[in-house]
């Protein structure tokens, strides 16, 4: 005879798929939804899109990135993230400041996501991580023919470029421009993500609000 599955106390099953249980937890919805937070979070929304679509379509050869307004709190958290990744030496050093600067807000939307139960939270961090995605991908682009001025106040040509050593390292130099093209391309696929997931989480809410 054939065990009786375990409920727990939501009236779920224990044996829960794993794909049922990131389901739940990418798109939980509070049963209490005060409709204050359903409109701020559309408003918020419609900010993210007009933004992101504004960010997305600047032009990469020209970096056009660096002069928006959300170039500029990304810079100490790339430089940052060079010391922090020091440690496990030269490759990871140079890498590390891209890396932190978008896995950052990834560690943050992680702590919404598990801890606070808040995927829309969670989204606005992915979205965060796109952008910070594709403000890397005019610096990896500028690798293979150093034109831009950095924080050093020189080119790549003349000091320090953390993806003409990285790129070098990995054999890609040459192929600079066209990584620094599929990066952006990446960064605009986790835009788009990021921003059905939290109008996916908004919809919800309305429908639980007006359900």
């Amino acid at each position: 005879m054939p065990a009786t599955p375990r409920t727990g106390v939501d009236g779920g099953d224990e044996a829960e798929t794993l794909p049922g249980q990131a389901r739940a937890l990418l798109l939980h919805v509070s049963e209490e939804v005060e409709p204050l937070h359903v409109y701020a979070r559309a408003a918020l929304l419609a900010a993210l899109i007009v933004y992101g679509v504004k960010l997305a379509a600047m032009d990469i050869p020209a970096w056009e990135m660096a002069s928006s307004l959300i170039h500029s709190p990304m810079v100490p958290i790339h430089e940052f993230g060079h010391l922090l990744f020091r440690p496990f030496g030269e490759f990871m050093t140079n890498l590390g400041g891209a890396l932190f600067q978008a896995g950052l807000p990834l560690v943050f939307g992680g702590i919404f996501l598990v801890r606070n139960r808040d995927p829309f939270a969670a989204a606005a961090m992915l979205w965060w991580s796109a952008v910070a995605v594709m403000d890397t991908a005019p610096y990896v682009y500028d690798a293979q023919q150093p034109q831009h001025i950095l924080l050093t106040g020189r080119t790549g040509e003349t000091g320090a470029h953390d993806f003409i050593d990285v790129l070098g390292d990995l054999g890609l130099l040459t192929r600079a421009r066209s990584v620094g093209y599929a990066v952006h391309a990446f960064g605009v696929v986790m835009l788009l993500a990021s921003l059905v997931w939290a109008a996916t989480i908004v919809r919800m809410q309305f429908r639980r609000r007006h359900g």
